[in-house]
Formats: structure tokens, sequence, C-alpha cells
């Protein structure tokens, strides 16, 4: 239900703050006061379009906000997951900012969000109807959903949304292979040229690393040779070598010992580094008799280090990248070989969803003509107890037109397949007798609309899940007799929605669980609109007031004391 709605400078109304109850709630006032200012507010804040000069007059910001209490909304609660919008599962808050520059900002539960986010969860919370755009009932895709909940076929749909998806998910499958192939044969003849280029090098792992290691050997050998050969015969051979001198060094600490043995700790110490320099002295000796001059072998390693570094350069800048390219190449290659029988598997596979689409959406299109004769009448005779007793109305079901794609075959007959089945559901309507039947969407009048909305809810009330209905000015045109039919629909109704009704009619007010007066205050500096609930012993006058205007007699209060003492005894039997 909706719990609280704030409004700062919109308008006539400088700051407003309302709270409205569960059941039928009632707004009164005299003509110019702003009710449907603040009805305007609330649709402006569920995503309808606004003008700059509805923000209030020297104000450069203006403040919108609804607050909702939830109890069983999975589909809301789910949604709002889905866009990452917190919520604690037993109240949205939704505000708006509009600026005088034209833009607005919004945010759900404090978390921004785009116009068609906060659109979609408008019409979750919210059915406002009468002199603004946010109407359903005007929408005409809706319509085979309203349809489908008169017919309680919930169940049915989804398990046809269930295959429905699994063949979106198929011809994606099939899509995407075709068009695979068709870029695999596009380009089979440059994969076949990098894959030759590549296994004609024949790279292996490593290998680039060792040839570089192995060329800057060869291209020093010189340089090894002359230092090594130079540092062994330092060590080991020459006159005066580091061998030698150790050798020396030893005979004399040798003879120190007698005179203190400690000296013994310093001859093993050099007869160590005598053991370590001959092995050092041994390996530079081994390493520099094995150094070849290969100039030939250091161009072979040139140009076998230029050829790798130029697949390197083309296929990902490691051998590891190469060789992993190598592998790609080949698997793309091999699968032009697989295509058709993969496409094949596929195709029947989706041709087989296609058929099981057909069946399904057979048996709910022969389920929605069954059902849509029975809620034309129903809606029909509803109608004729609003007020609208010359109209016909009527729930036109065929199959879709054909589209680019999704079509199948029936009856020689192209029909495309959606989401929700085969059928295209438009709610027709004629006024008066005589008159063709004509869309609903371009001959309805508000107050119609409104009424029609009244008359399909009331028959849909316990498969609607929209919590919040709004009837603005329901009232327009009827008389006082169709005005208690229509209070006393609105007033069952109330049973399971929360509704908002703008009435001009006293028989409509009086049926009110609360009644709700707007107020138009002036002084020489301003106008400003405001809204209070009224007492139960406030309401006698003010429904008096709807009876007699101006004029307040004794008769007029004692009418609308009889409205409301009806109204409270009509409880037990609207019930």
């Amino acid at each position: 239900m909706l719990k609280t709605l704030s409004i700062k400078n919109f308008a006539l109304v400088d700051q407003l703050k309302v709270d409205f109850n569960t059941g039928l709630n009632i707004i009164t006032g005299e003509t110019g006061t702003g009710k449907s200012i603040i009805i305007g507010a609330l649709g402006i804040i569920l995503g309808e379009k606004f003008k700059i000069d509805t923000l209030r007059h020297g104000a450069d910001k203006s403040v919108l906000e609804a607050e909702f209490e939830i109890e069983n909304a999975p589909e809301l609660f789910e949604y709002l997951n889905e866009q990452d919008v917190d919520s604690d599962g037993n109240y949205v808050i939704i505000r708006r900012e509009l600026n005088e520059s034209g833009r607005s900002r919004s945010f759900i539960n404090d978390t921004p969000v785009s116009m068609p986010i906060l659109e979609h969860v408008g019409n979750l919370l919210v059915d406002l109807h009468g002199q603004h755009q946010h109407q359903l009932l005007l929408q005409s895709f809706r319509h085979i959903s309203y349809l489908d909940n008169f017919a309680n076929i919930a169940e049915k749909v989804d398990e046809y949304k269930t295959i429905y998806t699994g063949y979106l998910d198929l011809k994606k499958q099939l899509d995407e292979i075709v068009t695979r192939e068709k870029e695999i044969k596009q380009a089979s003849q440059m994969y076949e040229f990098q894959l030759n280029e590549i296994n004609s090098v024949d790279p292996k792992p490593e290998e680039l690393d060792e040839a570089v290691k192995e060329e800057r050997i060869l291209k020093n050998s010189e340089k090894l040779f002359d230092i090594t050969h130079i540092l062994f015969r330092q060590l080991y051979e020459e006159k005066g070598s580091v061998t030698e001198i150790l050798s020396s060094a030893k005979i004399k600490l040798d003879s120190l010992i007698p005179i203190d043995e400690s000296f013994g700790s310093l001859k093993e110490e050099c007869e160590n580094a005598s053991i370590i320099i001959q092995e050092l002295a041994n390996a530079l000796g081994d390493y520099s008799s094995k150094i070849q001059f290969d100039p030939d072998r250091l161009e072979t390693l040139r140009q076998r280090i230029a050829v790798l570094n130029g697949l390197l350069k083309k296929y990902g800048g490691t051998i590891d990248a190469v060789l992993e390219h190598k592998e790609h190449l080949q698997k793309e290659l091999d699968r032009i070989d697989n295509f058709d029988e993969e496409i094949a598997h596929i195709r029947k596979q989706t041709d087989t969803a296609l058929t099981q689409l057909k069946n399904k959406g057979l048996e709910l299109s022969k389920i929605r003509i069954e059902f849509a004769e029975k809620l034309s009448d129903s809606v029909t005779n509803e109608l004729a107890s609003l007020g609208m007793s010359k109209s016909r109305f009527d729930v036109s079901v065929r199959y879709n037109n054909s589209g680019n794609d999704n079509n199948i075959a029936i009856d020689g007959e192209t029909v495309k397949v959606t989401q929700k089945g085969l059928d295209r559901v438009e709610f027709m309507i004629s006024a008066n007798p005589g008159e063709a039947l004509k869309p609903l969407t371009m001959v309805a009048s508000g107050g119609e609309i409104s009424r029609i909305m009244l008359a399909l809810k009331s028959l849909l009330a316990e498969a609607d899940h929209v919590p919040v209905l709004i009837f603005d000015e329901i009232d327009i045109g009827i008389s006082g007799r169709i005005a208690q039919a229509v209070g006393k629909s609105m007033k069952k109704l109330a049973h399971s929605h929360q509704i908002l009704c703008i009435t001009h009619l006293p028989q409509i007010a009086s049926l009110g669980d609360y009644h709700y007066l707007v107020e138009k205050k002036q002084d020489d500096h301003s106008t400003q609109t405001s809204i209070r609930i009224l007492e139960k012993s406030e309401r006698v006058e003010h429904i008096a007031r709807l009876i007699g205007g101006d004029t307040l007699s004794d008769a007029h209060l004692s009418s609308a004391a009889e409205l409301l003492n009806e109204s409270e005894s009509s409880k037990t039997k609207i019930l």
C-alpha cells in the first residue's frame, strides 16, 4: 500500500506530507484546490514526464517521495535485486528530484535508478487511471495478461515460457554456430597460412631461451677462452701461481706448529684453500679446452633466433603464445569438417522446440478464445452496472502477425511466436448501439477508461497483484444512482487493494473508509495546497457540501448523514 506521500515545491504545494491507509481512500476538495496536482505528483514519482512549470514559483528544485509498505510482492523484490537496489522486504521508498533545467534524478531506497527501472517498478506498484498518462489499460500489450489472469492459466503460461526460453537459447546457439562456420570458412585460408608458417618453423618450448644463451656464448668464445685460460695459468700453471703460493705457505705454517700448535688449524685452512683453488683451476681448464670457435654454428643460431622472433611478433610475444595459437588454428580448421553434423543436431533440437511451442501455443490459444468470450460478457455486464449500459466490450484474440523470425505456419497462415504465445489480445469497445467495435486505446475517454478498469479489477481481484489503484474523477458524466454502484464496486475491490479515489459525488465519497480533504489557502503573497484526513464528525459537513455546493442546509446535512449511515450498514452486504 501507499503509506506516505511527500511533496515539496511542486505547483501550488510548498510542502505537503500525507499518510494514506488501507481500503478505500476518498479525496475531495473544491475545483482548483489541487486534488489532481497531488495525483499528478504521484504519477511523476512513478515515472511520468514533467514540465518545468510544475516547479513551484521561485523554487529551483522539487522533491517528490512516496513510501510503499509491501507485504507480498515477490516479482517486485526479485526485480529490485536484479537491479542491485537494496530492500528490506517491507518498504519501497521512491524519490524523484526535479530541477529547473528540466532534468530529474530518481532513487529507489536511496539507490539511483534509470527511468526504465523507475517506470517498471511503478507499474508493479500502482495503476493510475483518469486524466493522467500512467494508465496500464491503454497499453494494449498488457491486455493478454488481463485475459490470462481471468482464465487462471498462469501455470500453463509459465510452462510455455520455459519452452520458449529453451527455444531461444537453441536458436542463439544455432545462429552463433552458423555465423562461426561462415567466419571460419572465410578465414580458413588465413588460418592455413598461419598454421603452415608456424609448422614450417616448428618452434619448441624453451627453444628461444636456449638458442639465445648458446648464441651469446659462441659470440664471445674468444673472450671466454682468453680469460679462462689466463685464470687457469694464474691459479695453477705459471710460476708464482696461487697454487704455488699456497703450497709455500703450507710448508711455512707447518714449521710453526712445533712452536705454537694453534698454527695447525691455519695449516688446515690453507690446505682447504689449495683444494678449492685446484678445483677452480681444473674447472677453468676444462671450460677453456671445450670452447669451440664455430662461425657457421653462430650464424645458424642467429638465423634461427630471427625466425623465432618473427613468429613472436606475429603470434603473441612468447613461444608459449605461439604454440597456443597453433593449437587454436588447428582446432578451428578441424571444426570445418564437423560443422554440418553439429548444425544438423542443433537444428533438429530447435525444430523440436518450435513444434512444442506450436502445440503449447495452440493449447493456450484455445483456452484464451474460450475465456475471451466469458470476459467480454462479464465486463459488458459489469459496465452496465457502472453506468455504461449501452457499451459493448469485446476481447479480441487473434494470431500475431508474422515477423522477421520465430514464425510457424498454422492453417496456411504465418504466425509469429512470442514470449506470451501465438496470440495478440486486444480489448475492443463500442460505446453506443450500432457503432462498430474499435480498439479501447482509440475511443475510450478518461472516465470510461477508469470504469472499464474498475470492472476488470473487480473481476480479477484475486489474480491481480498490483496493490494500489488510483481513480482520478471516475465519476465524470455519471448520475447519482450509477455513482452509488461505482462506489460499491470500489468498496468491494478495496478489500483486496488499496484504492485512492478523487471524486465530486457524495454517493462515492460516503463509501470511503477514509476521507481526505484538499484545501487551497491564499494570501497576498502566495497560494498553497494542503491535504488532511477528516475526522468522522467532519465528514457529514463535507459530504453535504458535495450535495449542495456553497449552500449548506439542514436537508443537505441530513442527506449526508443518511449516506454515511447507509455506507456503514452496507459494509456487511458488500463483504
